[in-house]
């Protein structure tokens, strides 16, 4: 006699319209860009185009919660994507509205695929919103490789559409250590004196760090920041950052603006997050037209680790792009992962996707390990 198969748990999910109405989850979010308030900041910009935006809670059968938040852009409303378009000279990929789980601009991902039961609720609920909001693909950014692999697995158990798993950025991150000491020696050798003797004749230059960390005195300082941050990045082609980004994330927990001054004239500065021992490092500015701005950037990258360590961090993170900076600098490399699930038969979609994925990781390749996989 064949016994009948034992019915697999599923998670239970619930729709809401706004990230604020959602009940709290179980669970602390991982990164600042997992926050409630990430997600209600979010809700409001305009810089990405967002159109629409759905946020789905999620009960798994262990009876954890978790939130994930669903953002509808135009086919170019995403900044931080068409920028990895820019800078791989390819065209537009996208050939109608997108369904973001998250955002491109969040270095991080991944809510909703704590496990394999809710990765299949998140799938299915995302499909079907997809569908009915007419996006041409549903878009997972910032994973790792175990939260790309239960969304695939998900997706193919469900039969529904391509579904494809591309690497498309590298997080840089690296411990601090007990002292600025250690910090130093953490560098590759032959960079580390260079370094050092950058951001000695900084400190000499007379730049001076202002750590900025309540709301007021970073939403005084942005009129003046978002245009560096906004110049820098159009030094790489594509209009990245607004200032509503930097006025609405700053009631993100732990927000901070690492500002650079020089005679009490701002000449550059990091915006970042110290969440949970530790200091993220997410947007960067510099005033290019400067004496000093050969050292800022250096110099800045240094003092906030020396300010990371007076605050007790015990790692951070650098972000994304600026590849050999980064690596001179002494951080490590992370692939991050995006899974797409396009909407309807897209075969040149599909091949755009895949061409951009390899430009992106023959950037990267020289400042990886050999055996990564890309």
């Amino acid at each position: 006699m064949t016994l009948p198969r034992a019915a697999v748990p599923q998670a239970t999910a619930r729709w809401y319209e706004h990230p604020d109405d959602v009940p709290a989850d179980s669970r602390r979010a991982p990164h600042p860009s997992r926050t409630r308030a990430w997600a209600s900041a979010w809700s409001t910009l305009t810089t990405e185009r967002i159109l629409d935006h759905h946020h789905l809670h999620l009960t798994d059968p262990s009876g954890d919660d978790e939130t994930v938040s669903f953002f509808l852009t135009d086919a170019d409303g995403s900044p931080y994507w068409t920028s990895q378009e820019v800078d791989v000279g390819i065209p537009p990929v996208w050939r109608g509205r997108v369904l973001y789980a998250g955002s491109p601009h969040a270095e991080y991902g991944g809510a909703g695929t704590a496990t394999a039961a809710m990765a299949a609720a998140t799938t299915r609920a995302g499909l079907d919103l997809a569908a009915r909001l007419g996006a041409s693909a549903l878009v997972y950014p910032g994973l790792d490789q175990a939260q790309a692999d239960r969304l695939i697995t998900a997706t193919r158990t469900a039969g529904r559409g391509t579904v494809l798993d591309l690497a498309t950025d590298v997080a840089w991150t690296r411990t601090l250590g007990p002292s600025i000491d250690q910090w130093w020696q953490g560098m590759p050798s032959r960079q580390r004196r260079d370094i050092r003797r950058r951001w000695r004749r900084g400190t000499e230059a007379g730049l001076v760090l202002d750590p900025l960390t309540t709301g007021r005195g970073i939403l005084d300082t942005v009129p003046a920041f978002a245009p560096l941050a906004a110049g820098t990045a159009d030094r790489h082609g594509t209009a990245l950052y607004g200032p509503d980004m930097f006025e609405q994330l700053v009631a993100v927990p732990g927000t901070v603006l690492l500002a650079a001054r020089h005679g009490g004239q701002l000449v550059g500065g990091i915006y970042g997050w110290l969440y949970d021992g530790c200091l993220y490092l997410w947007a960067s500015g510099l005033d290019y037209d400067h004496p000093h701005a050969p050292l800022v950037y250096t110099w800045l990258m240094c003092e906030s680790a020396r300010w990371a360590l007076d605050q007790g961090a015990i790692l951070i993170d650098a972000g994304r792009a600026n590849h050999l900076a980064k690596a001179r600098l002494g951080y490590r490399p992370r692939i991050l992962r995006t899974v797409v699930h396009l909407i309807g038969h897209q075969p040149a979609t599909e091949h755009a996707l895949r061409r951009l994925s390899k430009r992106l990781g023959d950037q990267a390749a020289p400042h990886l390990p050999p055996a990564a996989r890309w």
